[in-house]
Order: structure tokens, then C-alpha cells, then sequence
């Protein structure tokens, strides 16, 4: 009769150990205190760019990788048709912060993502570019030998494609390239 005891002990300390061990933690412990990102952090945070005039990068989607074209787009500015002007440009489009926010996600994750919101924004690409090559051809090079014709150029391209886009919106604009001739 002590030995069936014994063992019930046994076996009850078993248990005891078991649940500590397996269970417990499971459903015992207070859940993870979440810390939602900080304003500094999600305003640091990369916000989705495409990149005019220059190839997609390998994995891109639609063509991608290595290609014989030049780099650039050259496109045509204001001036008599006996002397027509161009401008070879590389834009880089910089969008709205998306939702949720890009933290902590950085070079070839980064480009990855990058490559992946240009495909998505592929079937708007053209009213992109018809907005870039207008605003381009209304322009001179005297409007865009000074740092302020360019400062002016980069927000009436803002404009300009935010008209055309509904749901993305640009925020700023870089020139990467920018040869006038």
C-alpha cells in the first residue's frame, strides 16, 4: 500500500514538473509588452523610391537585369528648332511613407523592396513619364542653369505626377545625373 502511494507521489511530482516546464510558460506568463516604433524612427525610416533612366536591377519583374541601354533619360527642353537643347537626367522618385513603415530594412533587403514597388507601379509608369517629359519640354536651360530653376523644376515634377497618381503620392525628387546641352 506505501509503494502505491509512492508512486502516485511520484507521479504527482512528475506532473508538477511537467506543467512548470511545458505548460506554464505558454499561458502563465504576462504577454510580451509590444513598443510601437517612435515618430524619429518610423520619420527615419526608407520610404519607397523608383529610379528613372536607369535599368531595373536583375529580379526586377518585367525585364530587368543586365542591358546595353545607357543609362539616363535624355530628354528635350525649350529652344528654337535650330538649335534644340536636351538634358540627360537620372530622377529618383521618392513616395509617401507606406503602410506599415519600412524600419529596419536596409541595402539588399532595401532594394528588393524598391524593385518590388516598381513593378507594382508599372502600369502607371507612362503617365510618369509623360508628366516628366512635359514639364522637361516647357523648360530652357537658362530656367535650369541656376540651383533655384532646379529647386523649382523638382516641385513642379511633384505636381506634375501627383496629379496623374491617385493613391501614391511623390514627396521629393533627386537628380542623380543632371547634363544640360
Amino acid at each position: 500500500m506505501f509503494k502505491d502511494k509512492k508512486i502516485m507521489a511520484g507521479g504527482a511530482v512528475l506532473f508538477a514538473a511537467a506543467f512548470w516546464f511545458y505548460i506554464k510558460p505558454n499561458y502563465m506568463d504576462p504577454p510580451a509588452v509590444v513598443i510601437p516604433p517612435s515618430a524619429e524612427e518610423i520619420a527615419a525610416s526608407p520610404r519607397p523610391t523608383v529610379i528613372l533612366g536607369k535599368p531595373l536591377p536583375a529580379g526586377g519583374g518585367h525585364g530587368g537585369g543586365s542591358s546595353n541601354a545607357p543609362e539616363g533619360l535624355v530628354l528635350n527642353l525649350k529652344a528654337p528648332a535650330s538649335a534644340p537643347n536636351y538634358v540627360k537626367t537620372i530622377i529618383a522618385l521618392e513616395f509617401e511613407q507606406p503602410t506599415p513603415p519600412w524600419l529596419g530594412i536596409e541595402g539588399a533587403k532595401l532594394e528588393a523592396k524598391n524593385a518590388e514597388f516598381a513593378h507594382h507601379l508599372q502600369p502607371e509608369m507612362h503617365k510618369i513619364m509623360d508628366s516628366v517629359t512635359t514639364v522637361f519640354a516647357s523648360k530652357s536651360v537658362d530656367d535650369l542653369s541656376t540651383i533655384e530653376g532646379r529647386e523649382h523644376l523638382k516641385a513642379e515634377l511633384i505636381e506634375a505626377i501627383n496629379h496623374h497618381m491617385h493613391g501614391l503620392k511623390v514627396e521629393k525628387v533627386y537628380f542623380e545625373m543632371f547634363i544640360t546641352q
